[in-house]
């Protein structure tokens, strides 16, 4: 139930970002992918390839990546939350744990920015 939870968080996240990229003619952010980078970079992985341009097909990759670590995070903290909502009882409201799990939200993807720094 948390990973369906965490789903369906990432993707209202996602829609209400391509929105406000449609409506205010706004472009992508980078940061994602700059995270992405620097990560791969640290943990030794070789994003263009062996070969490849490094232009457009690194940039690529890391967009990509960082899209999919968005993805991880918000089913990762929605797994989280399935498996401790139930220790916390339910006489925490919807709207503290809803708050909560906000708050974990970011500080996952905090923390995956600050590692890459």
């Amino acid at each position: 139930m948390g990973a369906a939870a965490g789903s369906v968080g990432t993707v209202a996240l996602n829609t209400a970002t391509y929105a406000d990229m449609v409506f205010r003619a706004r472009p992508a952010s980078s940061v994602t992918s700059t995270v992405a980078a620097k990560l791969a970079d640290k943990a030794g992985i070789d994003l263009p390839g062996e070969g490849e341009d490094t232009g457009e097909t690194a940039q690529n990759r890391q967009s990509g990546l960082g899209a999919l670590f968005g993805i991880v995070t918000g089913v990762g903290v929605g797994i989280a939350y399935g498996l401790v909502r139930p220790a916390l009882g339910y006489d925490v409201s919807k709207t503290r744990a809803g708050a909560a799990l906000g708050l974990a939200a970011m500080a996952g993807a905090a923390s995956l920015r600050r590692r890459s720094g």
